[in-house]
């Protein structure tokens, strides 16, 4: 597992495009670093953004159903 990921590899690894990714960054949802001209996420804070993100409506439903 890599410590950080570019840009491009990070959109590949959570499924969302640059734009969006971006996105993201510029609103503080995913925290970045820059090495050079580089910008990079850590693979920790990628993680830690996903898991503070609300869970689907249909995985409440699911659950909710248990």
């Amino acid at each position: 597992m890599p410590l950080a990921y570019w840009i491009a590899d990070a959109e590949a690894a959570i499924g969302i495009n640059r734009s969006t990714l971006f996105g993201y960054i510029e609103d503080g949802k995913i925290p970045s670093r820059k090495i050079g001209a580089s910008t990079v996420i850590r693979h920790c804070d990628l993680e830690a953004s996903l898991d503070a993100t609300p869970f689907s409506a249909a995985t409440m439903k699911a659950w909710a159903e248990r």
